[in-house]
């Protein structure tokens, strides 16, 4: 069995040992030219391999509104094999304060390279940065002026998860409210979801002082740094603003491959330091509950990591449990946040082991093939094991809507047996307005919420689900079915995915310009469109001449101009969507940076859409990205153009994709010609081939050979012809 107490020397986490300094591997330095000596914040990026990301992250730290004059900027490169020093190279050159420490040694973990940064970190403030993240322009100068009037050691602003293309906020419980000297006793239960280094500024002093430092571990490193100085301080600040852009692609596959018996001990070392550390007060408590809970659930009892489920890894995690958390004085059962957590909890104190693996197995089903029943005021899942107990489901249902002139009133019943706080309405398109009311209890389960049409004008718009946030902020979501939908002469209720949502169109007095598959003439033209409820509650949009338009297709396509635009240039936007060639180059569209970036002329792409940024710039959306409009840069293609498959494809006898309708199976390498492109009924870009079948658009699986280099072109052809002869 091992002891905790050597470990924590072993792993350098004693605050009182200096050591870990000289342990650190000697570094390279190159600098930017200027480089001032009392910045106010110090940026700490540690990098091993990042280099897709390095631009992007890089882009929006020389463009932050504090200016760049004022950062100091330390990329900690752990011995990257790509080329990530190539991509931050041309920056040191064009830009004054930044500092490359390339690392004489890879030390296996981001501790490391974030370490060196401590060492020579000069500002006021500190942040941390993985290199795959990125700032929005304005959210270090927002987490400096609160800490600066505050007197505050540290300070959380709002984090946006990117994952996958799908954009959702992180942290809710980070943007709460607007607070300084706020005391770490009143932070809610899920304060503690995250607490890795996004949406966190932390004074530099601090830091110094009390000898605080990443632990030597590939895990829990950045956990343990920030919870110590947020229990140090004792209060936070905090801001509304999104401050930080997170990168989680795909990441719970990568992860799960990962948990093994040396992660879970790296996580359960730093709950057994922090135990050893700290008064088990109620703020600590509720952090080590969160982060049990982790470990329980999240990492260790699923089906698909490396240590395994079965009932030598439930015995080995008990004996773990018991080995690092035998300092543990209270009972987490207080502070679980589902009664799921507490069954485990209890089946490893009792060793129950065959039954915890049951428990899983049947509570890890799909719902679909679980019993769920309504036991006096809440709902149950019932396993037919009668020895295995129900499990609680929150439910929430939308009963009714009304919209009227004045206000909108959602009704809804609340089965779930904690306290409700109030109902948030976000719209991933704008984080920075989140719009907060409070539920009315009128009866029972019943509840009440009501938006008046003068805090309904603060929408923008757009689709705004409802978040149902509790006492200790959790959140849930409202769930309706596709029969309760309710509509208004400015609004929309309606289900997306099986849960509430607020659609605010823009309607009736909007001129919006005709794009995509609507007739040609149209194109350029401002036209006005009017709104019908249809029988089954949903929106038709009416042109003047009576043409009805669906709901979706209107959003596809419809482009939604400013109501200050002025209406006499629409006809320069007489754009239709199709395949291009670049006659000169274009400037690429990138909201977090200033610099140009620019398309070269002979790129063969597609247009799919016309858009407009916060800036009411106009854009059109290419299989290349986002670029600015400039019309004369884009020649339209009427003749056949070949295509060279990149990943195995099928193409289709109709523009809906399903199996039924598959033609021919398409190897990497295959070239094909093509002759057009259109959408199927949902505005999803599909090719045409020359015999008429459609394949798919997406970039990632075909590319115009025109735009492969001579080198590529035989590359592609011949790794096809092998794949068709084996």
């Amino acid at each position: 069995m091992s002891n905790p107490t050597e470990e924590f020397q072993q792993f350098n986490y004693d605050l009182t040992d200096f050591s870990w300094k000289k342990n650190l591997p000697s570094v390279t330095i190159e600098c930017s030219e200027k480089i001032n000596p009392e910045p106010k914040i110090s940026v700490i990026i540690a990098n091993f391999n990042n280099s897709d990301y390095l631009e992007r992250m890089m882009d929006s730290l020389v463009n932050q509104t504090i200016g760049i004059n004022h950062l100091q900027i330390l990329f900690c490169d752990d011995r990257s094999t790509d080329d990530s020093l190539s991509k931050i190279k041309p920056f040191i050159i064009e830009y004054p304060n930044i500092e490359i420490y390339l690392l004489d040694k890879n030390t296996g973990g981001a501790h490391g390279p974030r370490n060196i940064g401590l060492l020579h970190a000069r500002g006021k403030y500190l942040v941390v940065l993985d290199a795959d993240d990125w700032y929005a322009l304005d959210g270090l100068e927002n987490m400096y002026n609160v800490l600066e009037k505050s007197g505050d050691n540290i300070a959380f602003g709002g984090v946006v998860r990117s994952k996958n293309g799908k954009i959702e906020l992180m942290s809710p419980a980070y943007i709460e409210k607007k607070a300084i000297h706020r005391p770490i006793l009143d932070l809610p239960y899920d304060f503690y979801n995250w607490l890795g280094p996004q949406g966190i500024m932390i004074r530099n002093e601090l830091i110094k002082v009390q000898n605080l430092h990443f632990i030597d571990q590939r895990v829990a490193d950045d956990v343990n740094f920030f919870y110590q100085i947020l229990k140090i301080s004792g209060r936070i600040s905090q801001i509304t603003d999104i401050t930080t852009y997170v990168n989680r692609d795909d990441d719970n596959i990568s992860l799960s491959k990962n948990i093994n018996e040396t992660f879970l001990r790296s996580w359960l070392r730093n709950l057994s330091y922090l135990l050893s550390k700290y008064e088990h007060s109620e703020d600590f408590q509720k952090f080590f509950t969160r982060r049990l809970e982790w470990i329980l659930i999240d990492f260790t009892l699923r089906w698909d990591t490396a240590f395994g489920l079965n009932l030598g890894s439930i015995e080995q995690l008990k004996n773990m449990l018991d080995n690092y958390l035998r300092n543990l004085d209270f009972n987490p059962s207080e502070y679980f946040s589902l009664d799921v957590y507490d069954y485990i909890w209890d089946f490893l104190q009792t060793e129950e082991y065959e039954k915890l693996l049951k428990f899983v197995a049947w509570n890890t089903l799909p719902k679909q093939y679980k019993s769920l029943i309504k036991v006096e005021k809440y709902y149950y899942f019932v396993s037919g094991d009668k020895s295995l107990p129900k499990v609680n489901y929150p439910v929430i249902k939308g009963v009714e809507a009304s919209v009227d002139d004045k206000q909108i009133v959602i009704s809804f019943d609340y089965f779930i047996p904690k306290p409700l706080k109030y109902i948030e309405f976000r719209n991933p398109e704008a984080l920075n307005h989140i719009f907060r009311v409070n539920a009315e209890h009128v009866s029972n389960d019943r509840y009440k919420v009501k938006i008046s049409r003068t805090d309904y004008d603060k929408f923008k718009s757009g689709i705004y689900t409802a978040y149902v946030i509790l006492e200790d902020h959790l959140e849930y979501l409202i769930a309706i079915d596709h029969l309760q939908i309710y509509c208004g002469s400015e609004t929309l209720i309606t289900d997306q995915n099986g849960v509430l949502n607020l659609y605010k169109p823009v309607i009736n007095d909007q001129q919006i310009l005709s794009f995509k598959t609507f007739d040609e003439k149209n194109l350029g033209k401002f036209v006005k469109v009017s709104t019908n409820l249809t029988n089954d509650g949903s929106f038709d949009f009416i042109l003047e001449n009576q043409t009805k338009i669906s709901e979706y297709n209107y959003k596809i396509g419809m482009i939604q101009f400013p109501r200050n635009f002025d209406q006499k240039k629409a006809s320069k936007y007489a754009f239709k969507a199709g395949i291009y060639r670049l006659i000169k180059p274009v400037k690429i569209y990138n909201e977090a940076s200033s610099t140009a970036l620019f398309l070269k002329k002979g790129r063969v792409l597609t247009v799919t859409n016309l858009w407009f940024n916060q800036h009411n710039e106009v854009l059109i959306t290419t299989s290349a990205g986002s670029v600015y409009f400039e019309s004369s840069a884009f020649e339209r293609i009427t003749e056949p153009i070949e295509v060279v498959v990149l990943k195995n494809i099928y193409s289709y006898g109709k523009t809906e994709f399903e199996k039924n309708s598959r033609k021919k199976h398409l190897l990497r390498g295959k070239t094909i010609l093509i002759k057009n492109m259109t959408f199927d009924q949902k505005g999803t870009p599909r090719f045409i081939t020359e015999s008429g079948d459609f394949i798919t658009e997406k970039p990632e699986y075909v590319t115009f050979t025109s735009n492969l280099s001579k080198k590529e072109i035989p590359k592609t052809k011949l790794i096809g012809n092998i794949l068709r002869r084996g």
